[in-house]
């Protein structure tokens, strides 16, 4: 299967179980908003590698629905008191799980801190960087992260990890590709194009 189509399958299967989730405070807009979740997820699957694109797909075909576990992971950070009711039905992450998931978060959470320093404007537009600045209204990046990985199987994590560290080895920066992807999508070159468009703008 072409990548193209691997990743338009999986956005379909996502969204299907994203706009199905039942939220505690009753249905996000975000969940009607298919557009937005559409460009959102797909910035960030055009980083990823064919192997690894295939495996969560798997994860998606499974019983287990990855998106309810991701966002009831995320809870544990953003919603403790809710998190506390919900656990009992979320997965219980394996030692092996979470040690690949340390793994990447150390890799992804540099590049996103890249991205931050370098993009300060653009990065401002976004979530907050780290957990400690989460609250009921906004979730950061490193909650999220977490969250969305302990939702992938091992076999996705490891074939994920192996990917990073290439990455890493060639000093390519995944979460700026992922920003520069989302730029060109609103119709920006990359993510110099987008900060320095508002640097002029705040300018003048």
């Amino acid at each position: 299967m072409e990548k193209e189509k691997l990743i338009e399958e999986i956005l379909e299967k996502e969204w299907s179980y994203f706009s199905k989730l039942n939220n505690i405070g009753g249905r996000a807009d975000c969940q009607d908003n298919r557009e937005d979740f559409i460009i959102m997820r797909k910035s960030q699957w055009e980083t990823f590698n064919e192997e690894t694109l295939l495996s969560y797909l798997e994860d998606l075909n499974s019983k287990n629905n990855p998106l309810f576990q991701k966002y009831g992971q995320m809870m544990k950070y953003n919603s403790p008191e809710e998190y506390e009711k919900l656990k009992v039905i979320l997965e219980s992450p394996s030692k092996n799980k979470i040690t690949l998931v340390e793994k990447i978060m150390s890799i992804y959470m540099e590049w996103e801190e890249e991205f931050f320093k370098k993009y300060p404007i653009f990065s401002s537009m976004g979530r907050p960087l780290y957990s400690t600045e989460d609250d009921n209204i906004e979730t950061s990046i490193e909650t999220y992260l977490r969250g969305e990985l302990l939702s992938y199987s091992e076999k996705t994590l490891k074939l994920y990890l192996d990917y990073i560290i290439d990455n890493k080895e060639k000093n390519i920066n995944l979460a700026i590709k992922n920003m520069d992807n989302l730029a060109k999508i609103q119709g920006f070159n990359d993510s110099d194009d987008v900060e320095s468009y508002y640097k002029n703008l705040s300018k003048n």
